[in-house]
Order: structure tokens, then sequence, then C-alpha cells
């Protein structure tokens, strides 16, 4: 019986000490994005051939790709990862704006149900939400014909 109580509170001071050390060694992530180039370098770990131009958030984590072929892309930083996706019509579902410079995106994917990111300059911001708001345009133009056609 005392082996076994020595084992238990040996087992269990082990696993406080090892919380400890993890707790301590849990930082603040302080990733950014520090030019445009890097976050395309990121959207290529994603896309290899993709080529354009990305706008950072104000915060540096995230920034808006616009593809030389048209299309459009995301960098955001996820967790402790940077992750990468394309913008397509059927993927966007919302789109809001706020007076400080937020925009927030709602995707049909439950794995990635938003993004938020603030592009501080209202001339750029408004140049993203004309193109993210065509995009969703045409994903609801998508969804009415379908359910009207059927």
């Amino acid at each position: 019986m005392n082996a076994l109580v020595i084992s238990i509170g040996s087992n269990v001071v082990l696993g406080i000490v090892l919380l400890a050390v993890l707790y301590r060694r849990r930082g603040p992530d302080e990733a950014r994005l520090a030019d445009p180039d890097e976050a395309l370098m990121h959207y290529r770990a994603f896309d290899p051939a993709a080529r354009g131009s990305a706008t950072l958030a104000s915060d540096g984590r995230a920034a808006l790709i616009e593809l030389d072929g048209g299309g459009l892309g995301l960098v955001e930083r996820r967790g402790r990862r940077w992750a990468a996706r394309s913008l397509d019509a059927g993927e966007l579902v919302g789109l809001d704006a706020t007076a400080d410079g937020a925009i927030t995106l709602r995707f049909a994917d439950f794995g990635w149900p938003r993004a938020q990111l603030r592009v501080a300059e209202p001339e750029v911001r408004g140049h993203w939400l004309d193109r993210l708001e065509a995009l969703r345009a045409v994903a609801g133009s998508r969804v009415r014909r379908e359910v009207h056609d059927a």
C-alpha cells in the first residue's frame, strides 16, 4: 500500500512540475508579417505558383492577397502557424466592416469560419471591401440560381 501511495504521489508531483514548466515556456505569440513579400512567401507555401501583391493588416497578423490572375487570397496567423487560403466565391458567405477599419470575413467552412483584419487606410480598405463584396455577391447569385432552378 505504501508503494502505491508513493508512486501516485510522485506522479502527481511530476505532473505539477511539468505543467509549471510548460506554462512558463508558453509566451505571447509575437510573430508579425514584416512586409508584403513575407505575406506572399507564406501564401506560396499554400500555392507555389501564386504571383501578386499583398496588403498587410495594420497589426501584421494577416494579409489580403491580390493574385495576378484576378483571384484573391488570405494569409492569417492561426495559433502558432501561418495559414493561407484562396478566397473563392462559394466560400465567402459574409462580409462586415466597421468604422475603425476592421473587416470580418465569414466563410462556409466550419474549420475556418471567420477571419478578421484591420486596414487603416480608408482608400485601401474601400478597394478591398469592393473586391470582397463582388466576390460575396457572386456566391449569393450562384446560390439563388441553384435554388431557383431546382
